[in-house]
């Protein structure tokens, strides 16, 4: 692609230098004219080239490497939110918990839950839950949470009751 673009420039280069030799050479004769008009249109086609390049250059070829440095840091981001990954645990707890009626999370878990790398998580809260015959009790879980980028999709590996 460097040498495509390398190309271009050097054509357009030549092209404009060609052009202004015969457009601003210093000759007023009728037979000159059309000559001096051919060495415009090539100064003219040399300058939309570089401009061209110069406009591929900042909006798409740039532009298409910041959208990919962007992305890479939005799943950075989401590799090491652990708030995005106990959310993602509710749905499963609560699906494991099937003799319960009610199933309360707290806002936020617990502080010993953290990102182990590789998009994975180990995520422990305390659920209040109310089983079918009444009552509440607190149920302590340790959750295995993945993200996985390349479909963005989250897994609930395994879940641990600890008590």
């Amino acid at each position: 692609m460097l040498w495509l673009v390398i190309a271009i420039a050097v054509i357009s280069i030549v092209l404009m230098i060609k052009g202004g030799g015969w457009y601003f050479k210093e000759d007023t004769s009728a037979e000159y004219a059309p000559i001096k008009r051919k060495g415009f249109y090539y100064i003219a086609v040399g300058a939309a080239l570089l401009m061209s390049l110069a406009f591929w250059n900042e909006f798409v070829y740039k532009k298409s490497y910041s959208a990919l440095e962007k992305e890479e840091k939005r799943i950075a981001a989401i590799c090491t939110d652990v708030v995005k990954a106990y959310n993602k645990t509710k749905e499963g707890v609560e699906l494991s918990l099937t003799d319960m009626k009610l199933v309360q999370f707290p806002f936020l878990p617990k502080t010993s839950s953290k990102a182990v790398g590789n998009c994975q998580f180990v995520i422990q809260a305390t659920v209040d839950a109310t089983p079918r015959t009444g009552g509440t009790q607190a149920k302590t879980y340790e959750a295995l949470v993945e993200f996985k980028p390349a479909t963005e999709t989250w897994h609930l590996n395994q879940i641990n009751w600890l008590d």
